[in-house]
Order: structure tokens, then sequence, then C-alpha cells
């Protein structure tokens, strides 16, 4: 290991722990309990090292070294763990690391009293400390860039909505519909928006389709605010009463496929049948459909298209694409600069939703000044849960006449559950179970097409748990028993880690437990 990964693996803790020290003297760590804020602060780095390894694959010596030596104490012992011993530590303290960590959460009611700035500053560090340790094996692969930027770009949306009011709160399981698919061009997105409705549905109509969507329990309830607040202004504008004047332009986060095209649409739709805005079209761009090739262009092409969604939605999806950095001669500045303008004079009839991965969508928004102070609304749409895209697996196979058998369930939930972090973000949420079930048609066909005999209506319904397993792990029918062997062992595995974590970990204090079971709701 390179003495100068560790050295920045250590600043970065020493910047982190400076926050805790701001914590214990302004005496809001006292507010939640009496633990000693480094030993929650060890555990938490040592946890949270822990879970970028697993994301990556299996610890060498130097990253246990490195995560042992950086925090002031190996409250974890990682350094008398063998390799699969520390895999075993993380995935039982997991949860240690998972959601938005008590520290942050103090620090940023620290600062809302006290005007500091110290969540931002433990963010900073967070995220050094977190490439640091990516590069200790001299190698920051692409598994380990896309956990940090998923994690530190969830704490980043966290300090907006904050910034904003706001919290973002937890999903729960609503089994219904599922979002569609993303549009091509600008041009495709613009022509489609221009067909009229065969049938045009009222808002209660809308908004019961909005209900409908599986999971998104937290993005329903902000989409609902927003249109009961619309229809208390028209109420009060009824009356002859001021209305506030405020921006209804927004930011959405999160990864692929968890449904930021589908609720923008329904969103378009449901303020045009309120009377929020005239035409009620969704236009769908990206960075291509605004930014162009030579000097003086790229601002004629944002106002055209902004132009084209006046009276609606204009939804730029990757819009952390236009704020790109280290590029020369690139445009993408010059559009953000044209489409701040444009959104201030066009506010009255025209609403800006912008969307794309969290973490980069910080980026996006802080390469403007006045671009931030015009989104007041940040809705992060979570990753789906097993039961979800189940459920969305199964909505989508009944729409198109086809039926999942429950032992093909089974292998696809075995599938699931043997992802790793990366996998999911690889595997597209919804999308990722609409290209499985494509597979499981394909798989179908082929089995059906060298059937002897008669193929009933029933057998051209069912997708069965051969199809399964010839689509997700390319095996025949006599090759089941390989697959259930591989599906069973992962539970098995699990099994194993657990007891192995109890004999490594014995010499964890017993408070820590207490602070992270009790503590979380004081700091909000």
């Amino acid at each position: 290991m390179e003495i100068k990964e560790l050295n920045k693996g250590k600043e970065a803790y020493r910047q982190m722990s400076e926050c805790c020290d701001q914590l214990v003297a302004s005496g809001n760590w006292q507010r939640v309990g009496k633990s000693d804020i480094r030993l929650f602060l060890d555990m938490y780095v040592q946890s949270l090292l822990l879970k970028l390894v697993m994301a990556g694959g299996t610890p060498d010596r130097s990253m246990l070294t490195y995560i042992a030596t950086v925090p002031s104490r190996d409250i974890l012992q990682i350094g008398k763990a063998t390799p699969e011993q520390a895999l075993h530590i993380g995935f039982k303290n997991r949860s240690f690391a998972e959601g938005t960590p008590l520290l942050l959460r103090c620090c940023q009611a620290m600062d809302d009293k006290d005007g500091t700035e110290s969540a931002q500053k433990f963010v900073d560090g967070l995220s050094r400390l977190l490439y640091a340790a990516a590069e200790v094996d001299g190698d920051l692969d692409g598994k380990e860039l896309q956990f940090i930027t998923a994690y530190a770009g969830a704490l980043r949306t966290f300090l907006m909505t904050r910034a904003a009011g706001r919290h973002a709160g937890k999903q729960e399981q609503i089994p219904m519909d599922v979002p569609g698919s993303k549009t091509g061009s600008v041009n495709k997105k613009e022509e489609s928006a221009k067909k009229p409705e065969p049938e045009e549905k009222t808002a209660d109509e809308l908004v019961a389709e909005l209900d409908s969507l599986i999971g998104l329990t937290q993005v329903k309830k902000e989409v609902h605010t927003l249109i009961n607040l619309i229809k208390v202004r028209k109420m009060r504008e009824e009356h002859g009463l001021k209305v506030m004047d405020m921006s209804f332009h927004m930011v959405f986060t999160g990864n692929p496929g968890t449904g930021k095209t589908t609720v923008a649409r329904l969103v378009a739709k449901i303020y045009k049948q309120l009377g929020f805005l005239s035409q009620g079209q969704l236009i769908e761009t990206d960075r291509s459909g605004l930014v162009a090739g030579y000097v003086g262009q790229t601002a004629g092409k944002v106002t055209e298209v902004v132009n084209s969604a006046i009276g609606g939605i204009l939804f730029i999806d990757e819009a952390y694409a236009l704020a790109r950095k280290g590029m020369d001669n690139d445009f993408g500045h010059e559009a953000i600069d044209t489409l701040v303008k444009l959104m201030e004079d066009h506010r009255d009839d025209l609403v800006v939703i912008v969307a794309g991965y969290t973490d980069l969508m910080h980026d996006f928004l802080t390469s403007n000044p006045g671009l931030i102070s015009r989104f007041n609304k940040y809705i992060d749409f979570p990753d789906y849960t097993d039961d979800e895209l189940m459920g969305i697996l199964g909505m989508n196979a009944n729409k198109q006449g086809y039926i999942v058998s429950e032992d093909a369930q089974q292998v696809i939930r075995g599938m699931l559950r043997g992802m790793t972090i990366s996998d999911r973000m690889d595997f597209g949420n919804a999308r990722g179970m609409r290209n499985t079930l494509e597979k499981l048609v394909q798989e179908q066909a082929n089995r059906l097409a060298v059937t002897e005999g008669d193929i009933t209506r029933e057998m051209l319904q069912e997708l069965t748990e051969a199809d399964a397993r010839a689509a997700l792990y390319g095996e025949q029918e006599s090759d089941g028993v390989q697959a259930e062997t591989l599906v069973q062992g992962a539970g098995n595995v699990q099994t194993e880690t657990t007891v192995q974590t109890d004999t490594v970990q014995t010499e964890t204090p017993p408070t820590i437990e207490t602070t992270t079971s009790e503590e979380p709701d004081v700091c909000q």
C-alpha cells in the first residue's frame, strides 16, 4: 500500500473527526446519548469501508491495513481478521453504513441551529476517505466508483433537500403498476407530444394512475403535496386572495429505471387538468438536444427546445452531462446559462424537471450560481425492493398475456438476492425486469418450438422454471439441479457469515447497538 494513500485517508478522517469535536463542543452530541463520539465515528468509518470492499470483491492485506489504520481505533479488529472474516464483519455491520448516518444528521442539525457548515465538511471528508481507499490497490475500478458515486451522492442529496426545507422519506410497498421506458431523441419526443390523446383523462383518473404505480410511496406523497398546493392556490385566486409567488421547477434524483420519466409524464397531464399549465405536454430531452457543436448555436438550440415546452413540462434527463468538467470547446455551460434565464422568463407557464444520478446532479446544480435557486423541490426515486421488482415482472407479464409460475419466480428471486450493489446499478430496476421478461419469453419460445404434441393455450401463457433457469443461468432442464445448488449455496454463505462474524467481533462495545437503534430521530 502506498503511504500517500494512507495519509490521504488519515487526513480525510481528521476532517470528519473535527466535525465530531465541533458537535461535542456545541452540545448537540449530548442530546443523543453519552456514547464516545470517536468510537461511534470509528465504527461507522470501518463499516462503510468494508461495504466499499464488498462492492468490489474480496479485500487484500493492504486494504485491510488501510481500514484498520485510518481510524483512531481498530474497533472492528480488522487488523486481526482474514479477508473472509473481514467480509463477514462487514456483512454483520452493513446496517451501520446504510441510510443517512447519524453523525451527518447531527451536523446538519447543528448547522441549522448555529449557522455552521459542518455537514458539508463531513461529506467532503467522507468522499475523500472513500476515494483514497479505492486507490489503495492502485486501481479505482468501475464497481468501486459506482459505489462511491451512489453513496456520497445520496448524502449530498440529503444536504440539498434539507437546504430546500424538505426531507426524503422511506419507501413502502404498494403493488400495482410500473414505469414505462424512456423515449428516443428530442425530435421524436416532440413528435409524440404533439399527438392528441384519444380520450383525455380527468385529473382524478391521472392521480389514480399515479397512485397505482409500484412502490415510490414518498414520491407519490411529494407529488400529492404539489397537487394540493396548486388546488388551494386556484381557490385563493377565485376568492381574490393573494397567491405566493413560487417556483415549481423540480429535481428528480435516482438510478435508472426508477420511474422518473413516467412520473414526469403524469405530472404534466395532471397540471394541465388542474389548469396550472395551459398545454400539458411533456418535452423530453438531454444534452444532445440542447448543446450544439459550434460557437453561438447552443443558445438558439436551447431556446427552441424551451419554446416547444412552454405550456407544459421540459424534462431534461441526465442533466449533469451539461456540466462536464475538463473538456475543451464544450458548450454545456452555455446551455445552462441560457436555460437559467429562460426558466425565469417563462416561470408562469413552464415547469422544468432535471433528472439524473444523485451524486452527479449535485455537480450540475452548483455549476451556475443562479441554477440551484431556481429549484425548490427535490424528489428522490429509491431503488425498488425485491418484492416490488417481482410485482413489476408479474404486472408486465400479465399485460402481455403471460403468467410467471411460482417456481420461475423463486429462480428470479434467487438471482435478485445474489446481486451485488454494482450488479443492482447495472440491472436498471424496472428496466432490468422488463429485460428479464423478454429473456423468459425467448426461452419459452425455444422450449415450445421443440416440444412434441399439441401446444395448449395454457402452455403458451406459462413461463416456467425451465425458462427462468435458461434465461438467467444459461441452463437447460437437465442442468436444473446445478442451479438449485447454486441458489441454496448463496443462502448457506449468509448463514456461515453470521456465525463467523459473531466469533470475530467479540470486543465491540454494546453501547453502540443502543446508539444506532435509539438515536437517529433526535438529530433530524
